[in-house]
């Protein structure tokens, strides 16, 4: 898994879980606005950064590797954006 203690990798859970639970709680709370999307896509990047970083191990990783990890969720964001932004404007 990697070679962080248990402890900071509880702590990683911990955040992660944190990011997951105020996700969930911001569309109950809100709803699904343009807005709440943009902030939860936002988190999406956060929990696939920490996945990667400390749950797949690769914090000592090659940086062509680490880069690749986290470029392809931020890609995958931009095209959800694009599309959030094209049915709002399309369909409003």
């Amino acid at each position: 898994m990697t070679d962080r203690n248990p402890r900071q990798l509880f702590n990683t859970w911990l955040l992660l879980a944190g990011a997951v639970i105020s996700g969930m709680a911001l569309m109950t709370i809100a709803g699904p606005a343009a807005l709440v999307t943009a902030v939860l896509l936002g988190l999406a990047i956060v929990k696939s950064r920490y996945v990667a970083l400390d749950f797949m191990g690769l914090r000592q990783a090659p940086s062509a590797l680490r880069l690749g990890l986290l470029i392809w969720p931020a890609a995958l964001v931009l095209v959800a954006a694009a599309k959030l932004v094209l049915s709002t404007v399309l369909f409003s």
